[in-house]
């Protein structure tokens, strides 16, 4: 896959709708699909959880990621 680095801004609904499915998929074991800007893939049972907070000056930041090698 080519490198890509995409932020996308969703409604709150889509973004709750989409952590319900990830914590649904996560909590049985099983891989999350999801499409993001058209691009549709997995995100395995074994990827790596992150969770990061940045401060920058007055902003702050608050990311959930997961992390794995493709195979």
């Amino acid at each position: 896959m080519a490198d890509r680095d995409i932020e996308k801004n969703v409604p709150t609904a889509q973004f709750v709708d989409t952590l319900r499915r990830l914590a649904d998929a996560m909590e049985s074991g099983e891989p999350f699909r999801i499409q993001v800007q058209n691009q549709r893939f997995t995100v395995p049972a074994d990827a790596e959880i992150v969770i990061e907070h940045e401060v920058d000056g007055d902003e702050e930041e608050l990311a959930f990621e997961l992390q794995w090698e493709n195979s």
